[in-house]
């Protein structure tokens, strides 16, 4: 997409509900000096999914200056950014929490696959304890 293009595409998101970007819900919020950028991270999430989140995010946080938050039965991400008012301005701040959300998921997906491991190896141990083996 040309940069013009991508400026007017930018221009004619609407402010303040969901819009669908590369895949991902994301929203811009206007408030009073600013604005905040959000993605829906985990629709419906579970206390699991929750945790998984809180574990993996941390470093993510600080990385890229945006947090967990929730709306409802949903887990967003969402970053503030200060005297923002439009899509257009804020285009440097999307790319990155769209980036981010990417690895927070694979995070969140390896934190997981390793603490099954984990109980797999804890769970087939216990079994050849009782069985004798």
């Amino acid at each position: 997409m040309a940069a013009d293009n991508l400026e007017q595409w930018l221009e004619n998101l609407p402010l303040d509900e969901p819009v669908d970007i590369d895949g991902e819900t994301v929203f811009l919020k206007l408030q009073p000096q600013g604005a905040e950028l959000g993605v829906y991270l985990v629709p419906a999430f579970t206390g699991a999914a929750l945790n998984e989140a809180m574990r993996s995010g941390f470093q993510c946080a600080l990385d890229f200056h945006a947090g967990l938050s929730v709306e409802g039965p949903d887990l967003l991400l969402t970053q503030w950014l200060p005297q923002v008012e439009s899509w257009l301005e804020a285009a440097e701040a999307l790319e990155s929490i769209l980036n981010q959300t990417g690895m927070w998921r694979a995070l969140m997906v390896s934190t997981s696959t390793v603490e099954q491991d984990n109980r797999s190896r804890s769970e087939t141990r216990v079994r050849k304890l009782l069985s004798g083996g």
